[in-house]
């Protein structure tokens, strides 16, 4: 249940079975919303989103779940409850309440979650790129960082992502491009005006097949329903698939990109890729048959050698979907 909305505070106290889109839906009425936004967020859970310390499409701008959660009572291990935080941005003391997002389940367990809402962006500026290469989508990306740009979201889809998610709610993705990018800008109308010529200029230059302007709400919803339904979509091209969750630096997204497509081609399967391209977060899709024998262990060494990767280049060999069991034998590759 939301326990508590509190348009004038902009904070909503929730348990954690609560969805993430219900909190937004919630806030919606007062001109707030809840700022992270994982793909599943029509399903996802406060609780999950705190365990894993969620982040999704509009994280670059926004921050992750650790960004927005300002109080939380928990149960910890020997049954005591206690509260950590607390209802304001100006808190004393450690910052346990970031010590507790993404903590797994291991410190306790959430039982109320306090969380900040913000005011919803006046204005929105979405854009739909296609490109002949996947590192050509990635290569705009960190031009776009590099030139001080910071937008709502960019994400990257690949052919394989685009034609489930076409297939599944017919999204209008650039027909003949290998990858697309979608980024938004969002702000006051006066900020989003600032912005929308010099990243233009920089889409321009970066050779695409086709750029699309969403021409109104609805257009830019379609865009977003294409993107976050591709996760789930994916099942129309194989039975089976692991979801891997790696970081590299924005700068060598091309890269990371170019590697995967090696990596997938060496072990013979596909690997559709869609992720969070804004801070590096990638999200392959490794497409295996779990009928045919062997091919799932194929799988598996082809999802180890994308995270050793990822460490390699500097980045993390988690971004949001935590370590578990499957990543608990890559952790001495990061860590001593």
């Amino acid at each position: 249940r939301i326990l508590k909305l509190g348009p004038d505070t902009r904070t909503a106290v929730v348990e954690p079975g609560v969805t993430n889109l219900a909190v937004t839906k919630a806030a919606a009425p007062h001109g707030l919303h809840y700022a992270p936004d994982p793909s599943s967020q029509q399903v996802c859970t406060i609780g999950g989103n705190v365990a894993f310390n969620s982040g999704g499409a509009h994280c670059l701008k926004y921050g992750m779940t650790a960004n927005h959660v300002l109080g939380l009572k928990v149960v910890l291990a020997n049954g005591e409850v206690c509260e950590l935080g607390g209802d304001s941005l100006e808190q004393v003391g450690p910052d346990l309440t970031g010590f507790f997002c993404g903590s797994e389940g291991l410190f306790g367990i959430a039982l109320e979650i306090t969380l900040r809402l913000l005011p919803r962006a006046a204005c929105f500026h979405t854009v739909l790129v296609g490109y002949r290469t996947l590192d050509m989508a990635g290569d705009t990306v960190s031009a776009t960082v590099e030139s001080g740009l910071l937008a709502g979201a960019m994400e990257i889809m690949d052919r394989l992502a685009m034609d489930a998610a076409e297939a599944a709610v017919h999204a209008e993705f650039p027909p003949g491009s290998e990858s697309c990018l979608i980024v938004e800008l969002e702000g006051t109308t006066e900020q989003v005006a600032a912005e929308q010529p010099a990243l233009m200029k920089i889409i321009e230059q970066s050779q695409p097949i086709e750029i699309r302007v969403a021409r109104d709400a609805d257009d830019r919803m379609r865009i977003w329903k294409g993107r976050k339904s591709a996760f789930s979509a994916v099942g129309r091209l194989s039975p089976d698939f692991i979801v891997q969750d790696g970081v590299v630096p924005r700068r060598r997204l091309g890269e990371a990109l170019r590697k995967i497509s090696n990596l997938a081609s060496d072990h013979g399967l596909r690997v559709a890729n869609v992720f969070h391209a804004g801070d590096g977060n990638l999200h392959p899709l490794i497409l295996y048959r779990g009928d045919v024998p062997g091919e799932l262990e194929r799988a598996e060494v082809l999802a180890g050698e994308i995270l050793l990767m990822c460490v390699a280049m500097g980045g993390s060999l988690t971004g949001e979907h935590g370590i578990g069991l499957e990543k608990k034998a890559y952790l001495g590759s990061m860590f001593s």
